[in-house]
């Protein structure tokens, strides 16, 4: 007997939200919130409280309380900011949020630029235009680097840059190739200390502007300081950066397993004793005076053989300098006669130093016309 059925009509599966794109999109926020609140705690505390507490305890209890404040605040800020992100966050969020900071930056610089260029065009008459289409264009392309979190190849991305370990704390293989990996970090901090010392030598930053700002447009030269303190805070960002990427570059697993390949491949070499390494020294550096002394004895003889009237194979150079020596035995006369004239007797040397000159250079064959065979 045929049964009806019903067939019901197939729903597509609602998409879960993103947690990978609005983590990084919620924690890009919250870090330049953060940041926002540790750029505006020195300027009130400038406004505030520096000018009574300077006259009551001096500056240096002023900066010391000012630092501590910020060092605190920003403290609170971490473990508030790890307790919000809870104990599993999505895989990738610290990529996100790191890159979500960058893009951040650069919207901001390209948004300003604009700005500049419609403040040159449309002059003061068109500054509120200017305005509306600078907000217009830095908020559009806000909208589309948050949109970028969205696509599948971007999380893709963000995964794999997590992975490989640049915004994580822990060891690749950590009992592995210590020594060779120890001696990479070596290396590149002492490149990254002489580049610091040599920019700090040559006063670089001291010559420039002191602090790194930006002019806002359309507000009558007003700046933004981006970086404050040039001389002190580019050298410890270096600092800063170096360590870590000395520190991550060993643990990145392709290149910390050829570092690990390395110190393998080291352990199967056969180290000589230090007597036998003695006794080999010994050995080349006495085969290397003898052969020097045998090829230099037969160079004499085969100079003066070749070079004999009778064979007269190897031909050298036959100077005339016989005109210049005798200035020379000339002048060095009249200066032997002029002792009691100083004068004299320093020109008289130069023009002895001068023709000595001009005779060296002939025999090296270096002045002068034609050489005769």
């Amino acid at each position: 007997m045929a049964v009806a059925v019903k067939t019901s009509p197939e729903t597509a599966p609602q998409q879960p939200l993103n947690r990978l794109a609005v983590g990084s999109l919620v924690g890009t926020v919250y870090v330049l919130g953060c940041l926002a609140i540790l750029y505006a705690i020195p300027l009130i505390w400038r406004e505030t409280i520096s000018p009574a507490l300077v006259n009551a305890a001096g500056g240096f209890v002023d900066a010391a309380l000012q630092v501590l404040l910020v060092l605190g605040v920003a403290a609170g800020l971490i473990v508030f900011g790890r307790r919000l992100i809870g104990p599993n966050p999505p895989h990738g969020i610290r990529a996100g949020i790191f890159f979500g900071i960058v893009g951040v930056l650069e919207i901001g610089l390209i948004t300003r630029a604009l700005g500049v260029v419609l403040e040159k065009s449309l002059g003061e008459s068109g500054a509120f235009i200017g305005v509306l289409l600078t907000a217009a264009a830095g908020i559009a392309l806000l909208v589309i680097g948050a949109m970028a979190f969205f696509r599948a190849g971007v999380e893709r991305w963000l995964l794999q840059v997590e992975d490989q370990g640049w915004f994580s704390a822990a060891a690749y293989k950590r009992t592995q190739g210590q020594r060779v990996r120890r001696g990479t970090i070596l290396g590149i901090l002492v490149l990254l200390g002489s580049g610091i010392f040599t920019l700090l030598n040559h006063r670089t930053l001291v010559a420039g502007s002191a602090n790194w700002e930006v002019a806002l447009p359309f507000t009558h030269g007003k700046t933004f300081v981006l970086l404050p303190d040039l001389q002190f805070t580019v050298p410890l960002l270096l600092a800063a950066a170096g360590l870590w990427f000395a520190y991550r570059i060993v643990n990145f697993p392709t290149f910390a397993d050829f570092l690990i390949a390395t110190e393998a491949e080291l352990n199967k070499v056969s180290w000589t004793t230090r007597k036998r390494l003695i006794q080999d020294t010994i050995v080349v550096l006495t085969t290397m005076l003898l052969l020097t002394g045998f090829l230099f004895v037969m160079d004499s003889i085969w100079i003066n053989v070749l070079s004999w009237r009778w064979i007269n194979v190897l031909q050298t150079e036959n100077v005339d300098t016989r005109d210049l020596d005798a200035q020379i035995e000339k002048l060095a006369r009249e200066k032997d006669a002029a002792a009691g004239d100083p004068q004299k007797v320093t020109a008289l040397e130069n023009q002895i130093e001068n023709l000595n000159r001009q005779r060296e250079s002939i025999v090296r064959g270096k002045k002068g016309g034609p050489q005769e065979w």
